[in-house]
C-alpha cells in the first residue's frame, strides 16, 4: 500500500514538472530570447528553485531532476546554463554602473570647463557692452553703434545715444504768457528731461512724462523779455528707434504785453520767432 501511494506522488510530481516543461517550451517558442527571459523569471517568483547545468534541470544543491520514469529532465534547447547566465547578467549590470559612472564624471568634468568658459566670455561680454555703451553715447555718425540710426534736426544718431534738442525764441516784443504742446514720435524718441530757459524759467510748468507729448506754459505779467533771443526750453531724449523724425511744437497760447495774440488758431501771428539745435 506504502510502495503504490509513493508512487502515485512520483507521477503526480513528475506530471507537475512536465506541465512546467510543457509551458516553458512554448513561451521559449515565441519570441526567442524574450520567452527565456520570462520563462526563468516564472520559475524564481514561484520559487521553485531549480536549475540548469549543461541542459538539465538540478536542484539547488545540483541534484539532477528526474521524471517519473527516472530519466533526467532536460531544459528546452536553447536554454543557457543558469550560472552563465547569471554571470553574463551580473558583468552586463557591472559593465553598465561603469559606464554611467565614467559619464557622471566626463559630465562633471565638462561642467567645470564650461563654467570657466562662461566666466571668462561673462567678462569679455560685459567689458565689449560697456566699450559700445560709451561710443554710442559719444557717436553721432551714421555708422556708429549699434547700427541703426536716426536722422533728427539734420543730425544722425544711433540707436541708445542720448540727445538734447535746444529751443531758443527771438520777439521784438515781450510776452506775458504761452502755452504749447511739443508733438514727438515715441516710437524712436523717448523724452528723459525737460525745462524752461531764461525768462521762460519764471511762472512756468512743463510736463514730459508723456506718451509722444511734451506740455509747458507759463505766465509772467512783468514779461518774457526774449528780445534779443535766447534759450528757451531744452527737451532730453533717448534714441530707441531708427528713421527719421521731427517733433513740432504746436502753439495754443502766446500774448504780447499790450494783451493782443500773437496766436491765433495756432498760427503764429507776429514775428515771435523758435529754432532748434540738437546735440
Amino acid at each position: 500500500m506504502n510502495q503504490s501511494k509513493n508512487r502515485f506522488l512520483v507521477v503526480s510530481t513528475a506530471a507537475a514538472l512536465a506541465a512546467m516543461l510543457a509551458t516553458a517550451s512554448i513561451l521559449s517558442g515565441c519570441g526567442g530570447g524574450e520567452g527565456e527571459a520570462k520563462e526563468t523569471r516564472v520559475v524564481t517568483e514561484t520559487q521553485i528553485v531549480t536549475k540548469v547545468v549543461n541542459g538539465v534541470f538540478t536542484d539547488e544543491e545540483g541534484n539532477i531532476i528526474k521524471d517519473a520514469d527516472g530519466n533526467p529532465m532536460t531544459a528546452p534547447a536553447g536554454t543557457p546554463d543558469t550560472d552563465a547566465k547569471e554571470k553574463s547578467e551580473s558583468e552586463a549590470k557591472e559593465s553598465k554602473s561603469n559606464g554611467e559612472k565614467s559619464e557622471a564624471a566626463e559630465s562633471k568634468s565638462d561642467d567645470g570647463d564650461n563654467g570657466s568658459s562662461k566666466s571668462d566670455d561673462s567678462k569679455e561680454s560685459k567689458s565689449s557692452e560697456s566699450k559700445e555703451s560709451k561710443s554710442s553715447k559719444s557717436s553721432k555718425s551714421e555708422g556708429g553703434g549699434s547700427g541703426e540710426v536716426l536722422k533728427v534736426g539734420g543730425e544722425s544718431f544711433s540707436v541708445g545715444d542720448e540727445i538734447t534738442c535746444v529751443y531758443s525764441v527771438t520777439c521784438p516784443d515781450s510776452f506775458i504768457n504761452f502755452q504749447a504742446t511739443l508733438n514727438y514720435d515715441s516710437s524712436v524718441l523717448k523724452a528723459t528731461g525737460a525745462k524752461m530757459q531764461g525768462d521762460a524759467s519764471s511762472g512756468s510748468v512743463v510736463n514730459y512724462k508723456l506718451d509722444g507729448k511734451v506740455k509747458f506754459n507759463g505766465i509772467n505779467l512783468a514779461g518774457y523779455d526774449y528780445t534779443d533771443g535766447g534759450k528757451f526750453m531744452y527737451v532730453t531724449y533717448e534714441v530707441i528707434g531708427s528713421g527719421s523724425t521731427s517733433p513740432e511744437i504746436s502753439w495754443e497760447i502766446v500774448t504780447d504785453e499790450k494783451n493782443n495774440p500773437m496766436v491765433v488758431n495756432g498760427d503764429i501771428k507776429s514775428s515771435f520767432k523758435i529754432s532748434e539745435s540738437w546735440e
